[in-house]
């Protein structure tokens, strides 16, 4: 009788406690990794998604032969419309609405050619070119420091999908 007693069942509390810890510190590790790799990601599909509208406003401009503006509408939204930036009304052709967390960011980027076009980038038709203007427009994942842009250069005749994790130095997609 006396032997089963002193016979061990099951898990102590020590030990219990010391795999649920364990399991813990593990999940927040997890966490902040997947937490990065989506910011990561969303960045990645706005650039795609920024630089796929551009091409789409090139094709739209050589569609109707006429010019096409692109333009920042509020802080997540870009807007195509038809004619010039500085028609007072104008009809909204397409739009593109950043995903969640993601911002279309104003201001100067000395990494490329051309300017900032969120204040308007108008997509005149031309013959055997491509109707894009030289510029970018820059998106911004919160207030992190993770960038993503679509960037028209002078020498290319396309529009690259690019991204940054200071803003100052920047990789192709």
């Amino acid at each position: 009788m006396n032997q089963n007693i002193l016979t061990k069942k099951g898990f102590t509390l020590v030990e219990v406690l010391t795999v649920v810890a364990i399991i813990g510190i593990l999940s927040a590790a997890g966490y902040a990794s997947l937490q990065r790799a989506v910011a990561n990601s969303r960045v990645k599909d706005s650039a795609f998604n920024m630089a796929a509208f551009m091409e789409n406003a090139a094709n739209r401009a050589g569609q109707l032969n006429d010019t096409v503006c692109v333009k920042k509408s509020s802080s997540t939204k870009l807007i195509m419309i038809a004619g010039s930036c500085d028609a007072a009304s104008a009809d909204t052709i397409n739009s593109l609405e950043m995903v969640v967390g993601i911002k279309i960011v104003d201001g100067a980027f000395n990494s490329f050619d051309g300017s900032n076009l969120s204040a308007g980038a108008e997509f005149v038709p031309h013959f055997g070119l491509s109707a894009t203007p030289t510029g970018y427009f820059v998106a911004q994942y919160g207030s992190d420091a993770l960038y993503g842009a679509a960037v028209k250069s002078k020498n290319k005749n396309s529009i690259s999908p690019k991204m940054s994790f200071d803003g100052a130095s920047w990789s192709d997609l």
